[in-house]
């Protein structure tokens, strides 16, 4: 059952840069995501597809790193939050 108190926060780009520093993950000079340990750009467990520092999502509560879309945010409300 999805939590019906789950509130976003809209952060700026440096509060976004602080979060991903401490989640281990760079930014490439073409906006790209990077895992710092691989050099590898993040890819979004929702679309398969790299996560750009303009679209990415830091979801509350987790360390998902996904790309913002209403069709991201609802899968990953389907599979992530509705597991009870």
């Amino acid at each position: 059952m999805i939590d019906e108190g789950i509130t976003f926060f809209d952060i700026g780009d440096t509060e976004k840069e602080l979060l991903l520093d401490i989640l281990n993950f760079d930014v490439d000079e073409n906006g790209i995501i990077i895992e710092r340990g691989t050099g590898s750009p993040h890819i979004c467990p929702i679309t398969r597809e790299k996560v750009r520092f303009n679209d990415a999502s830091i979801l509350p509560g987790s360390t998902v790193l996904i790309n913002t879309s209403a069709i991201s945010l609802s899968e990953y409300f389907s599979r992530f939050l509705d597991q009870d």
